[in-house]
């Protein structure tokens, strides 16, 4: 007689969270939240617009968990979205079932947001796919930012196997302008560039005049310390590439989004 194996409790969250502009004013226009997935509305400082601060109860992500999260903001609004914490991806049970998550960004007419999450770290054996599709009409602006870990190298980890398949795309009204995936299976990819790199960080911006902006981002990450970096524009999109140790390349990415806002990160980001 045979048994199988138990079924593992699986988390499946989601979270939808709006901004729209009323009375000259951004404000939260909708909310829908479903455990593990929850938002945060923390006081923004003086001057800075509202913020939506997302995390995930459950203290990380495993394999079978799915997550599905949207950001949307309305004509003429101005938000600003980040995450608690670094993302943590557990190894899963089985060495084959991998957990999955969904971000989907829209940002309308006239409207401004940052995504700005802080990383993801993809432990040992984790199976992960994550895909973010941006939407961005014209007259819109968007500034976003992945950084993923490889392994947990302050505790002596690498990443020699497992997935990570990570894609982006943007989208502007009715064409796809640029998409990307980097695909992790087993040992981190030495001979594509990585060398004994265990970090990256990808920053991208839509506007509808990006060259400026470029200038301005390649201007700064030439002076960036501890990683290679570079800024190119693809189809209209900015797309900048910080790649080293995980510690430098935090904190490269803190300075650069710094610098290139002109303002601070989010308190959750200094903590």
């Amino acid at each position: 007689m045979t048994t199988s194996p138990p079924r593992l409790q699986r988390a499946s969250g989601q979270c939808r969270v709006a901004f729209d502009r009323r009375d000259g004013v951004t404000r939260l226009g909708d909310l829908f939240q479903r455990d593990p997935c929850r938002v945060l509305f923390p006081h923004p400082e003086p001057g800075e617009p509202p913020q939506a601060v997302l995390l995930t109860t459950s203290g990380g992500v495993t394999g079978g968990d799915s997550l599905d999260m949207a950001i949307e903001v309305g004509p003429g609004a101005t938000a600003l979205a980040t995450t608690q914490a670094a993302e943590k991806i557990y190894r899963a049970a089985h060495g084959s079932e991998h957990c999955a998550i969904d971000v989907a960004v829209r940002v309308a007419d006239g409207a401004s947001l940052d995504w700005l999450p802080q990383e993801t770290i993809v432990f040992e054996g984790a199976q992960l796919k994550r895909r973010t599709v941006a939407e961005v009409e014209p007259g819109g602006s968007l500034l976003a930012c992945e950084m993923v870990v490889l392994g947990r190298a302050a505790s002596g980890e690498r990443f020699t196997r497992g997935l990570l398949l990570d894609s982006w795309s943007v989208r502007r009204p009715g064409r796809l302008v640029w998409t990307d995936t980097l695909r992790v299976e087993g040992e981190t990819p030495a001979g594509a560039g990585f060398g004994v790199a265990n970090a990256l960080a990808t920053v991208i911006g839509v506007w509808d005049a990006p060259q400026p902006q470029a200038e301005r981002a390649r201007a700064l990450l030439e002076a960036a310390e501890g990683v290679r970096a570079g800024v190119t524009v693809v189809n209209g999109v900015m797309v900048a590439r910080l790649l080293g140790e995980a510690t430098a390349v935090r904190a490269a990415t803190i300075r650069f989004l710094t610098e290139f806002r002109g303002r601070r990160l989010p308190r959750v980001w200094h903590v």
